[in-house]
């Protein structure tokens, strides 16, 4: 059930990667480097994870906080251009209620010997959130821990 007012938000985070385009793609659209990164926060478990990178194709990364509380991410790729760009469409459920659907853009940019990433993300807020600052947080937390995979080489 939707609560009323429905609460919008946007934002972008913009990143640098001492790595490729073709690397930074990679831990996107690779189940087992993405799973490296794109995980909740201390404590979660991952309960299921699909990644089917293809316009069309859909991700879902199911999980448990550990006060019992269960996530699920639902994501449909619209545009998928290696090594360049990823348009989405994705859905947040927490323990079963709709909490937000978002569109979520990801840019490659090289820039000399690093790659920038531009994540733009407008977000509606069904359940009553009252801004997007944590969820900023949470996506900023992501693209720290691939700065990190990508420094270990994993990508």
């Amino acid at each position: 059930m939707i609560t009323l007012p429905i609460v919008q938000g946007s934002f972008v985070i913009e990143r640098d990667y001492a790595a490729t385009a073709a690397e930074v793609f990679e831990a996107w659209s690779d189940i087992d480097l993405k799973a490296r990164w794109f995980i909740g926060p201390e404590g979660w478990s991952a309960l299921r994870r699909e990644l089917d990178l293809r316009v069309g194709g859909t991700e879902i990364l199911h999980g448990r906080l550990p006060n019992g509380t269960e996530t699920l991410f639902t994501a449909r790729y619209h545009e998928v251009v290696p090594d360049r760009c990823l348009v989405y469409v994705y859905d947040m459920h927490l323990d079963g209620r709709h909490h937000s659907t978002s569109l979520a853009t990801v840019e490659l940019r090289p820039k000399g010997s690093v790659v920038q990433l531009v994540f733009t993300e407008h977000v509606a807020f069904l359940d009553g959130t009252k801004d997007a600052s944590g969820r900023e947080r949470g996506t900023a937390a992501h693209l720290d821990r691939l700065t990190r995979c990508l420094a270990r080489g994993s990508g």
